[in-house]
């Protein structure tokens, strides 16, 4: 579940890079045309990364 975890944490920083890339752009990048859709994803991926490292180190102390 970590490597899971860290998968995902490291897909959500990419998807926040895209949505930077995109603001800073000022047009679509990979065919999104608003920063804040990659930023959604980012949080989906971040939350889901924080919510599996939860369960980790809660089933350690068990």
């Amino acid at each position: 579940m970590k490597i899971i975890s860290s998968i995902l944490v490291v897909i959500g920083a990419v998807l926040m890079l895209f949505g930077f890339i995109t603001f800073l752009k000022g047009s679509a990048f990979l065919g999104v045309g608003y920063p804040v859709n990659y930023f959604h994803a980012a949080t989906s991926f971040l939350v889901l990364a924080l919510c599996l490292k939860l369960v980790c180190k809660f089933e350690k102390k068990e």
